[in-house]
């Protein structure tokens, strides 16, 4: 019987074969959980941007992973983020969505709690001998931003700056500031697939021709431009076909964020896949402009976009299915045009199997 280690070893080589992650990696509740320990409650993350939180005692909550979360601006106007779990009994202490709040108070027993964490007070706290308040925090988590996005890793091996290594100077590049981006709607999209398999649909253009027929009207998909020479994310060029020297500079950083970034109207999307069980992700999708962008530039924008993920959606679902159905036990990739997908699965799987970075 194979080890262990002898089975990642032979995952890896296929994987630098390009050969894909096996099917079962998509349906496997073990692996799910694996990701879940190994990804989501060790990685950087995007949460949100800071228009959210602009004032002391604005708030909003979210999940990584297992792990509920609120983002808080604090009294003194510091940015926090706590695990969104009573020191009581475990609860949820904040159960709305976002808001503006003094304190935060657990809906179950009404153990309250400063902004920045600290236990204020216990119902009944008096009736104990040895009661204190100093050891029982919130349990705060790393937060930090970029630019107007809020990001946050309950467990950091280091900073923010590390993961995103030289994806700023990528954004300049590509003529995008992001200090002069505001936040101008956010869509929803739920889907019936596997959150890895909505991250490679978006790492490669292979599929753009044929399932994207619109799209395909306004970058030239064969001149398409792929990078895979950083760590935690990889890059893409999409020219525009009627001005070649402008173009969508697309990103996927690790391990759940997509990015499209354009001069041309100055603008962001940032695109996040959420894991809400093996089968099932919701992917939010945030546009950003910057001042001055016309209705008609927004419009235009929006509804291409829209209409990609929408097509994008019926594409996943198939995979999930097909992944599900166990036929095909491992893919093989079109390296040409999907080393994007490559990149990610190996980042997959040395982080399921633990290896060191």
């Amino acid at each position: 019987m194979k080890s262990t280690i002898q089975i990642a070893d032979a995952l890896r080589n296929d994987l630098d074969r390009g050969l894909t992650l096996p099917a079962s990696w998509y349906v496997d509740n073990a692996i799910f959980e694996a990701e879940k320990q190994r990804i989501f409650h060790r990685s950087w993350q995007y949460v949100g941007h800071t228009a959210r939180v602009a004032k002391p005692g604005d708030f909003f909550t979210c999940r990584l992973g297992d792990i509920p979360i609120v983002v808080v601006r604090d009294a003194d106007g510091a940015l926090r983020a706590h695990a969104n779990v009573c020191r009581h009994r475990g609860s949820e202490v904040v159960r709305e969505g976002s808001g503006n709040r003094k304190t935060l108070q657990c809906h179950y027993h009404g153990w309250t709690y400063e902004l920045d964490g600290r236990l204020r007070a216990a119902p009944r706290a008096n009736e104990q001998a040895e009661f204190e308040k100093d050891g029982l925090s919130l349990v705060s988590l790393a937060v930090e931003s970029w630019g107007p996005l809020i990001f946050v890793n309950p467990n950091p091996a280091g900073p923010l700056s590390e993961l995103l290594g030289e994806l700023p100077a990528l954004f300049e590049r590509a003529g995008v500031d992001l200090t002069q981006l505001r936040s101008y709607r956010q869509d929803v999209y739920e889907l019936a697939a596997n959150w890895k398999i909505v991250i490679e649909n978006f790492n490669e253009c292979y599929h753009c021709p044929i399932a994207h027929p619109a799209f395909s009207e306004v970058i030239d998909t064969d001149s398409y431009r792929v990078e895979t020479d950083h760590e935690y994310f990889s890059s893409y060029f999409g020219p525009y076909l009627k001005a070649r020297k402008q173009g969508v500079t697309y990103a996927m950083l690790w391990p759940n964020i997509m990015f499209a970034v354009t001069a041309d109207p100055p603008s962001m999307q940032v695109l996040c896949a959420r894991p809400d069980a093996i089968g099932h992700t919701r992917q939010t999708v945030d546009y950003f402009f910057a001042d001055g962008v016309t209705d008609e530039q927004l419009r235009g924008y929006v509804e291409l976009s829209d209409l990609v993920t929408r097509e994008d959606v019926v594409l996943c679902e198939s995979v999930q299915r097909g992944m599900k159905s166990g036929v095909v036990k491992q893919g093989r990739l079109m390296l040409s045009r999907e080393r994007g997908i490559q990149h990610f699965q190996k980042l997959v799987h040395r982080f399921v199997t633990d290896e060191p970075s």
